[in-house]
């Protein structure tokens, strides 16, 4: 008996190792986070060319990471709270230009020249409320009485500086102009029009299918990191997906059926500062350029989890990558595999887009192999082979 579970594991082992750069660009970054599982998609022109998964969703249970395990992806989330606000934008709701105190009106006398476009472009100046709790819940009003008497770390417009309080106050507004917290406006304009049925914002106590968990490495071990997140945070963060629908909110980017191009150049721009130069942030994106196309890309760290989007915005090829660890490697693992996927592929800016079929691969080292729970040893060995 001992002998045939062997052999299996060796049969196992041999039908997810046929690796390829990107997998040793995964494996390669994998190591040096210490990170237990990874979920990446990449996609074309609106369609999910390849989805690969590696490793394991759960150390504890054993449990192995697909294409519809649920990572949180931290500040990737801005983008969500940043389209519903061009939303209301576009339909004359709220403006670029509104003052944050004419929808907050009992914000601080120093918010006076804050405006929405400062709240997007994390150039409001807000600092940090230093008796803000995770574990606490927040009315909008009792949200901002936390700034009360504390100056603003610079003037509106002045300089970027990245803000998730910031961000948090946006949640807020889309609040008060909607009569709806933004987790439930979100899923009311986005989620569900597009059918993405395992993305939601994070509840402590919430059951969650396929859900990974995320993992905090120090001196070689790990624990499990404090979960508590309140729901007035939501604008910075707090959304949870798979890659599966998350390849569903690439696609929408790429029509302008959801948000229409002149909304999304204004989103996809640098914002301009009061003396004239260009900030490091757009509306919800970082606007940038790689390898000589123009891209927007966003990093995402929470909690166990760190996650990294980069979109090509004239190739049309959109890599994503989720972890459920800590570290600061998923920014050059999402980079490194936008340039495998176009080196591998011939993929160039003004070439003609093609489609192709859906991959999905896991990675596992051995000493996971042996850790796999009976179901997704089950679910992998019934794989169709490459």
């Amino acid at each position: 008996m001992r002998t045939r579970s062997l052999l299996f594991l060796l049969l196992l082992l041999g039908s997810v190792a046929r690796a390829d750069e990107i997998d040793d660009l995964v494996r390669a970054n994998m190591d040096a986070d210490g990170i237990n599982g990874v979920a990446l998609g990449i996609v074309v022109d609106g369609v999910l060319q390849e989805s690969r998964s590696y490793g394991l969703a759960n150390i504890e249970t054993g449990t192995a990471v697909w294409p519809e395990t649920v990572f949180k992806i931290a500040s990737l989330s801005k983008a969500f709270c940043a389209a519903v606000t061009m939303m209301l934008i576009e339909e004359g709701k709220l403006s670029l230009e509104d003052r944050v105190v004419y929808h907050l009106p009992t914000a601080p006398e120093s918010w006076g020249k804050i405006r929405i476009k400062h709240l997007l472009s994390h150039t409001s100046g807000i600092p940090r409320a230093p008796g803000f709790q995770f574990s606490a819940q927040y009315t909008p009003e009792e949200f901002v009485a936390l700034f009360d008497g504390i100056e603003l770390a610079e003037e509106p417009g002045e300089k970027y500086r990245y803000n998730n309080f910031g961000f948090a106050t946006l949640g807020q507004i889309v609040h008060k102009v909607t009569g709806m917290l933004l987790r439930e406006y979100v899923t009311e304009r986005i989620l569900e029009p597009l059918g993405m049925t395992a993305t939601h914002y994070y509840e402590m106590g919430r059951i969650v299918p396929h859900r990974a968990n995320g993992y905090r490495r120090r001196d070689g071990s790990y624990s499990n990191p404090n979960p508590a997140r309140p729901r007035a945070y939501d604008g910075s963060g707090g959304v949870l997906t798979s890659v599966l629908d998350y390849a569903l909110w690439d696609k929408a980017l790429r029509s302008d059926d959801l948000l229409s191009a002149e909304i999304k150049e204004k989103m996809w721009t640098r914002f301009t500062l009061n003396d004239g130069s260009l900030g490091e942030y757009g509306f919800g994106w970082f606007p940038d350029e790689v390898d000589g196309e123009r891209v927007v890309w966003h990093h995402g760290n929470t909690q166990g989890f760190t996650a990294h989007v980069i979109r090509g915005l004239e190739s049309g090829v959109t890599v994503f990558v989720f972890r459920n660890g800590s570290g600061s490697e998923a920014q050059s693992l999402a980079r490194g595999i936008l340039a495998a996927y176009k080196e591998q592929s011939g993929r160039k800016a003004d070439e003609p887009r093609s489609v192709h079929s859906v991959r999905h691969s896991l990675s596992l080292s051995w000493a996971q192999c042996l850790t796999l729970d009976r179901r997704s040893l089950k679910r992998m060995n019934s794989m169709p082979r490459q």
